[in-house]
């Protein structure tokens, strides 16, 4: 492909690649090494800084991946105009630097061939556009929208005067500006523009048709018996196969010389592979070679063309019509046609080949090896075919074990057991060189998760629809996973799905706060946050749980449905029950979600049984503060081994009662209280719209925000050490509280990349509501745990109005003695709730009110007589 020399953009894109936390690239000498390559995972990624715009990994072999710059950082090839704004001297300024850095191409070649103009779009905004004329006389174009994709609905426009026929373009071609056509020349019949002059700067001749389905009648006509070589080179998808075969029918009939060069069916066009510099002579042969395989009209035609290329090979497995065929060629074959002088490749040689071999079908479907898809986690592994039927029922694929790849007569079972009556019986001999064939080329293994959202070896969101990769949003392909370039990701959770196609407009932001204040707007700042969790635990170790409590009828739950919407997550969904889940469905739950927020509601609904707390531990979490694991599980193996799964999402406490604990549990959260104090009849019309609208409305912000990664990030991460000081100067002392305040007062700085109405003043009001909530954090974690509260109060009541200072059994004034099963039973005499003693064993060394001395103490008691073990505290 061509290189832009400008040094400018060379310095900007190496900048950006040894910035990059993703990529982890060590500058050295005239290239970037050693970083983290996406795909293997391996410190072997390097670039050359002259030439940063495709970046490897060295492991040539073992992974062999790549990548262009446009694909790892799609933010520097974006806001074409911004950045390069048309001039008086330069009216295509944006144009050209669209065909030069986003296509690739050498606008030395090519200044001369387009203009830069601009389209309207529906909304009524303008967007800058590069066009192409049809015709001499400039009256028909075609126009490329710099910076729209297919998500938008439009990214190209045809226009002008139209045809007597009404049409713009059938029947003619575009051929780059220059470009004859003489006998004996080869024409490429392309698709679209771009892929016209990609294969010219390749050194082919070509021609636009500008869709699969346009036969271009008049360009041919117009070229006719001068002897040209038509090669039709339409995509490679189904449309352009099929459009493929019947333009090439035309041709025969008008007796037009016609090859078919097919693309690989893997959604690159011309125009990609030029800008990955895979145009080469070893490239269009095998799309030629291919070609001919695509056209033959039988299976003994594929076997000779499949037996041209690798004429040693005497016995071939050849797919045709959607079955599998065994061709043996006589030994003999070969001498005998150099002993008649017989070229192989002619009509005369094919004749030769047809009589000399055998055929035989030894499978009736066709069943065509896609991938290996491993889970990590159990180590599970299964081999995935697509399976195609001779008489046309819809293709499929099955998942197969590798014990049915061991033999013949395995294969043959896994087809019964998993085809709608395909069956193998071809001999050991055409099995093992069959699978010799899938297994000799580099296996495509995709990853099969248990959750959606994040997936951080590859930095995608994976959804059940969509993902997210680089700014990009990508559909699942034909075989039911997402290829992310070398990495392959099929998500295998089922219990809920999100909708990842819908609409967003921020416009209703100012009514959100206006309904539900700053505590709502904190939540729809942590929702941003979680989106992002992994990456800000990566640079900054934790991210904080969020704690939501309010009284009956404050919009708690319409907030948090509302929320989830926005997610894509919809119905009546709220949060998990955890009081009524055990502990092996707890951790499985928490596994589910990466990069999603984690909602447990009604968890303070505790009560006493047998006087201990049913109420749940909340300090059992405190781990998943840092991204620890919710549990482990036994692997099904003779040793002791285990596994277990990180926690990938963030945490929200949402209930009526706020969250009891000591200091470590109480300083990870931020917590918010609703009340009705700010509602109105105004603000309660306003809770019905937010409560009335549907997933599809308001889902897409979680499109904006995934297409805008990087630009949260660098916001987040640039924001963070500011607002720390920030907290510090208003009077927040502990430094945890300080953190996780800090990082949600971070992403608020961030939201205004998805809501252009997110004013100044609303982001002044949100941080001083935050630091109101982090120094009743701080005062909170200073003071004793309400259990230990509860304890001492109960303490001194029994010790002082009831007893007379019989728990107390200290001699000295300056210490507090008692043991604690008395004091349970004095709890009981005196008609005082029962408290928990395992709870209170594990919270009372932590007591600020009297200082914890020791425990298990053996002291003298003077009214039951005898010596017992006991807890010592100061007495003041």
């Amino acid at each position: 492909m061509y290189k832009n020399d400008n040094s400018n953009r060379v310095d900007e894109i190496v900048r950006a690649l040894r910035d990059d936390s993703r990529l982890q690239l060590v500058d050295k000498g005239g290239y970037l090494r050693d970083g983290i390559c996406p795909a293997c995972g391996k410190k072997e990624l390097y670039v050359r800084k002259s030439q940063p715009f495709r970046i490897a990994c060295g492991r040539e072999n073992k992974c062999g991946a790549s990548w262009t710059a446009k694909e790892l950082m799609p933010h520097l090839f974006e806001n074409w105009e911004k950045r390069f704004p048309p001039t008086e001297e330069s009216p295509n300024a944006t144009a050209s630097a669209y065909l030069r850095e986003d296509r690739g191409f050498d606008i030395t070649r090519c200044h001369t061939w387009y203009t830069q103009e601009s389209h309207r779009l529906k909304s009524g905004d303008y967007v800058p556009t590069v066009r192409f004329y049809i015709d001499k006389g400039r009256t028909r174009y075609w126009e490329r929208l710099i910076g729209k994709t297919k998500e938008d609905g439009q990214k190209a426009h045809f226009g002008g005067r139209r045809k007597q026929n009404g049409s713009l373009y059938q029947g003619d071609a575009w051929m780059p500006p220059g470009q004859t056509l003489k006998h004996g020349d080869s024409v490429f019949i392309v698709e679209g523009i771009f892929h016209a002059i990609a294969l010219e700067h390749a050194g082919k001749k070509a021609a636009a048709a500008f869709t699969s389905n346009c036969f271009p009648a008049n360009f041919i006509n117009e070229h006719k018996s001068i002897g040209v070589k038509w090669i039709l080179a339409l995509d490679g998808d189904n449309a352009g196969r099929k459009y493929m075969k019947l333009h090439r029918e035309k041709l025969l009939q008008i007796k037009e010389h016609v090859e078919i060069c097919l693309l690989p069916d893997d959604g690159k066009d011309w125009d990609k592979l030029w800008y990955e510099g895979k145009l080469n002579d070893d490239f269009f042969d095998k799309c030629l070679y291919h070609g001919r395989l695509f056209t033959s009209c039988s299976v003994v035609e594929k076997a000779w063309h499949t037996f041209c290329r690798n004429p040693t090979q005497r016995i071939l497995t050849i797919d045709y019509n959607n079955s599998l065929w065994e061709i043996e060629v006589d030994s003999k074959f070969a001498a005998e046609l150099h002993e008649e002088n017989i070229i192989l490749t002619s009509p005369e040689g094919f004749e030769r080949f047809r009589i000399a071999c055998t055929v035989d079908q030894i499978c009736t479907v066709f069943p065509r090896f896609v991938y290996i898809e491993k889970d990590e986690l159990v180590g599970d592994q299964k081999y995935v075919f697509q399976v195609s039927y001779e008489n046309k029922s819809d293709t499929h694929t099955i998942d197969i074990e590798g014990t049915s790849l061991s033999s013949a007569e395995a294969f043959h079972k896994a087809l019964l057991n998993n085809t709608n009556g395909g069956m193998y019986s071809g001999s050991s001999k055409a099995f093992k060189a069959m699978t010799k064939k899938w297994f000799r080329r580099r296996m495509m293994t995709v990853k099969s998760i248990q959750y959606i959202g994040y997936e951080k070896k590859s930095g995608a969101w994976v959804f059940h629809d969509h993902a997210f990769l680089n700014g990009r949003k990508i559909a699942k392909n034909e075989f039911n996973y997402f290829d992310l370039g070398s990495i392959g990701v099929k998500p295998k959770m089922n219990t809920f799905e999100i909708n990842t196609d819908g609409e967003f407009n921020p416009k209703w932001l100012p009514n959100y706060i206006r309904t539900f204040s700053n505590q709502g707007l904190c939540v729809l700042v942590f929702w941003l946050g979680s989106l992002f969790a992994q990456q800000i635990r990566a640079k900054q170790s934790s991210f904080p749980f969020l704690e939501f409590t309010g009284e009956a009828g404050a919009g708690k739950t319409t907030v948090l449905k509302f929320c989830w919407k926005l997610l894509g997550r919809g119905g009546s969904y709220e949060g998990l029950n955890i009081n009524n889940t055990n502990k092996r469905a707890k951790r499985r739950l928490f596994e589910q979600i990466s990069n999603l927020p984690m909602v447990i509601i009604e968890s303070d609904q505790g009560s006493m049984v047998a006087g201990k707390s049913t109420q749940f531990n909340y300090e059992s979490l405190k781990d998943l503060y840092e991204g620890g694991p919710p549990g482990t599980i036994a692997v099904a193996t003779r040793d002791n081994a285990t596994k277990s799964q990180n926690f990938l999402g963030t945490l929200v406490f949402s209930q009526n009662e706020s969250v009891t604990g000591g200091e470590p549990i109480l300083s990870r959260i931020v917590h918010l209280h609703a009340d009705k104090k700010h509602h109105t009849n105004s603000t309660r019309e306003l809770s019905r719209w937010f409560e009335q609208q549907k997933v599809s409305d308001v889902c897409g912000f979680l499109d904006v925000a995934l297409k805008n990664e990087k630009n949260i990030l660098d916001t987040v991460f640039s924001k963070f050490e500011s607002m720390e000081t920030f907290f510090e100067q208003r009077g927040v002392t502990h430094r945890r509280v300080i953190k996780c305040h800090a990082q949600v007062a971070a992403v608020a700085h961030a939201m205004k990349i998805i809501f252009p109405n997110f004013t100044d003043e609303m982001l002044r009001s949100f941080l001083d509501y935050l630091v109101d909530r982090a120094l009743e954090r701080t005062k909170r974690c200073e003071a004793d745990h309400p259990t230990v509260d509860k304890f001492w109060d109960t303490f001194e009541f029994i010790n002082g109005e009831m007893t007379g200072g019989s728990l107390n059994i200290s001699k000295d004034k300056e210490e507090i003695v008692f043991n604690l099963n008395m004091f349970r039973a004095q709890c009981h005499a005196y008609s005082q709730e029962l408290m928990d003693l395992t709870e209170l064993k594990r919270l009372l060394p932590s007591s600020k009110r009297h200082k914890f001395v020791t425990k298990n103490k053996p002291v003298w008691s003077p009214t039951e007589q005898k010596t017992m073990r006991c807890w010592v505290f100061k007495a003041k």
